[in-house]
């Protein structure tokens, strides 16, 4: 159900006025990795994430059903690599029914209950969010399950080259978790091995490349006391982590795997101390993740695209520490009682989806026809606006407000940031809202 609304709505989709003429432009002015290098130099140390933005389809083509490619194609993306994660745990075919149950309710629940669905699957200048949580997937996939040698010492590498310069919030979480885990495993075995080498110059280049970008200091505009900060983001952490767990998608989910676990139980369970130990590597990712917003980062509040990654994170390290629990659990329960209990589960989850805000608007929108006729009436005034021969364009407001896809309108005043990028991109000297 939820791809089927998601799929209906990118048929509407398009460029939103922010961000996303800025980027087309700067993009075809200066070309996709110049464009990123402006960013870098100026805004940003994310130096994949800036690639991901100057590949705005707008540089390729004014036609706007591309943006309804790059939402599927992210979606597809997702699927895959989900698909890909539950086929290596359970060691199972791809079509195998376990396999494509658990991709298809981690997935759903993912959709159902992120508060940045929008963000970040319709607003091409937030695709990169959703993109560098696939990219921590797919490196654990490959990092546990992949043997041959080319994926281990060139795709692997690579893989973390690209997650680190992806977002900031994924750089400090995937580094305090997976940095843990591996100085644990260093203490243990007491030796680095040549790959963790590899890895770990890769981790450094990345993080130098991050955080000494010069845009940094251009885009850190909020000054405090370093004590004062880390009281801050440990305030914001606290109070979010009470509203995530509020969703009882999460803990129907996590539930579900603390009594089914995936099918099987190991022979040698992980220990009590190796299971705290993860749940405070996971709160110590969590909590750190906050600390460029307290204490750089001048924001009345935390975006919802940045929120929706901190969730799918900590929606898969729930989900693990569930699994270890069920691996612990010395009673299981009877077999005659898995399927009612399994059923009643899912019973629970159904009436959940009712209450998500992305489903219900989305649902809304596609019945009452009014996210394509916001589409319609976009694209209609926006081909108006390249036809215009004049070099002062006035363009009329857009009629019908779509509650999902409307983000914002362009100003009656043309040096707006948002005015100057689409009078650029469309070779105007001015573009603005007409009057009415």
């Amino acid at each position: 159900m939820m791809a089927y609304l998601m799929g209906s709505m990118a048929i509407a989709n398009g460029p939103n006025i922010t961000d996303d003429f800025c980027f087309a432009w700067v993009g075809k002015e200066f070309g996709i990795f110049g464009g990123a290098y402006q960013y870098y130099i100026g805004w940003s140390g994310r130096y994949f994430g800036n690639v991901i933005l100057h590949l705005n389809p707008l540089i390729f083509s004014p036609d706007f059903d591309y943006f309804t490619w790059a939402t599927c194609l992210i979606m597809s993306l997702s699927l895959a690599n989900t698909l890909y994660l539950a086929k290596n745990i359970f060691q199972k075919p791809w079509w195998n029914p376990t396999v494509l149950w658990s991709a298809l309710v981690f997935q759903a629940i993912g959709w159902y209950t992120i508060p940045g669905l929008y963000e970040w699957y319709f607003w091409f200048s937030g695709l990169f969010y959703p993109l560098s949580f696939q990219l921590v997937i797919l490196f654990f996939n490959l990092y546990y399950f992949e043997k041959a040698r080319w994926i281990r010492f060139f795709v692997l590498p690579l893989v973390l080259f690209l997650l680190i310069g992806s977002s900031e919030i994924t750089m400090i979480f995937f580094s305090a978790v997976f940095g843990c885990l591996q100085l644990y495993r260093v203490i243990k075995n007491k030796r680095i091995e040549p790959e963790l080498w590899i890895l770990g110059m890769v981790w450094l280049i990345g993080l130098a490349l991050v955080i000494l970008a010069p845009g940094n200091a251009i885009r850190a505009t909020k000054h405090i006391a370093l004590g004062d900060g880390l009281i801050e983001a440990f305030k914001i952490a606290v109070h979010q982590f009470y509203l995530f767990l509020k969703e009882p998608l999460f803990w129907l989910m996590n539930i579900w795997i603390l009594l089914f676990g995936t099918g099987k139980k190991q022979e040698s369970p992980i220990s009590w101390p190796l299971f705290f130990g993860f749940l405070g590597i996971l709160f110590l990712g969590y909590y750190l993740s906050f600390l460029p917003i307290s204490l750089a980062l001048d924001e009345s509040g935390i975006p919802n695209r940045t929120l929706s990654l901190l969730f799918m994170y900590l929606l898969v390290g729930s989900s693990y520490l569930s699994f270890v629990l069920h691996q612990k659990l010395i009673e299981s329960l009877p077999a005659k009682a898995q399927f009612p209990v399994q059923l009643l589960i899912m019973l629970l989850i159904l009436p959940n989806m009712h209450f998500s805000k992305s489903a219900h608007l989305m649902a809304t929108e596609i019945s009452s026809g009014t996210a394509f006729q916001f589409a319609k009436e976009q694209e209609a005034r926006f081909r108006s606006l390249q036809q215009n021969k004049l070099d002062s364009v006035e363009i009329p407001a857009i009629q019908t407000k779509s509650a999902f896809l409307f983000n914002e309108e362009i100003s009656t005043d043309s040096s707006h940031l948002w005015c100057k990028c689409i009078a650029k991109y469309y070779g105007k000297k001015q573009v603005r809202l007409k009057n009415n």
